[in-house]
C-alpha cells in the first residue's frame, strides 16, 4: 500500500502461477520477514501486506484479503495479526493460522523486549529521549499514507462506502474512541442497500 518498501523489504519469492497459491513457506517467509522489517504500527504493516501479497505478488485475491480486513477490523486485538492469522488460515487452516502468526509476531516481541529493556535502562539520558521523539512524527506519516490508500482499496469508487467512511471517521475523531457498534452498523447498512432481507424487499414492491 505504502509504495516504499521497509527497510531491507520482505523476502520475495515471485509473483504466484496464474490460479496457484504459494505452499505455507513462502508465506511464512515472507510474515518473518515482515515481522522483522515492517515499521509503521498496524495500518501500515496491512498496507505493506495488502501491497506484496495482493499487487505484487497476486498471492491473494483482492476480496480475500478485504474480507480478513474487514474481519480484523470488527475484533478486538491488533489487526495486523488478525488478518494475518486470516492469511495463515486461507492457505492452511489453524495450522497455517497458528504458524503463521507466530512468525510475524516473534521478531516484534524480540525487539521490543530488548528496546524496552534498553529504554528502561537509559530512558534518563537526553539522547533516548530525542530519538523517541523524532520517530514518532515518521510513523505518523506512514500510517496517513497507508490509511489513505487503504480506504482507497476498500471503498474504490463507491461512494456510499466513501460516506460510510466519513461518517465514521468523523464520530470517532470526535469521540475519541473506537465505537465497535460503528463498525457492525456500517456492516449492516450494506447489507440493507446491497443485500436486502425479504420483509424490506416485499415492502419495497408493495410500494
Amino acid at each position: 500500500m505504502t509504495d516504499a518498501a521497509p527497510p531491507s523489504g520482505p523476502v520475495d519469492d515471485g509473483p504466484a502461477p496464474a490460479g496457484e497459491r504459494p505452499p505455507l513457506g513462502s508465506f511464512l517467509r515472507y510474515f518473518l520477514s515482515l515481522g522483522t522489517w515492517g515499521f509503521g504500527g498496524p495500518i501500515a504493516t496491512v498496507g505493506y501486506m495488502q501491497r506484496d501479497l495482493v499487487e505484487r505478488r497476486q498471492w491473494l485475491k483482492r476480496q480475500d484479503f478485504l474480507d480478513g480486513v474487514a474481519l480484523g477490523q470488527t475484533m478486538p486485538g491488533p489487526l495486523a495479526a488478525q488478518v494475518s492469522m486470516w492469511v495463515g488460515y486461507l492457505v492452511s487452516g489453524a495450522t497455517g493460522a497458528l504458524a503463521v502468526a507466530g512468525a510475524f509476531i516473534l521478531p516484534s516481541f524480540v525487539f521490543v523486549l530488548g528496546v524496552a529493556a534498553l529504554y528502561a535502562h537509559y530512558q534518563g539520558l537526553a539522547v533516548v529521549q530525542s530519538l523517541f521523539y523524532g520517530i514518532a512524527p515518521a510513523v505518523m506519516a506512514i500510517i496517513a499514507i497507508a490509511a489513505y490508500k487503504l480506504a482507497r482499496l476498500t471503498d474504490g469508487t463507491d461512494t456510499r462506502l466513501w460516506v460510510l467512511t466519513v461518517v465514521i471517521g468523523v464520530v470517532t475523531a470526535a469521540t475519541g474512541a473506537e465505537i465497535a457498534l460503528l463498525f457492525v452498523g456500517a456492516g449492516l447498512a450494506m447489507i440493507v442497500l446491497d443485500a436486502p432481507p425479504a420483509f424490506l424487499r416485499r415492502g419495497h414492491l408493495a410500494l
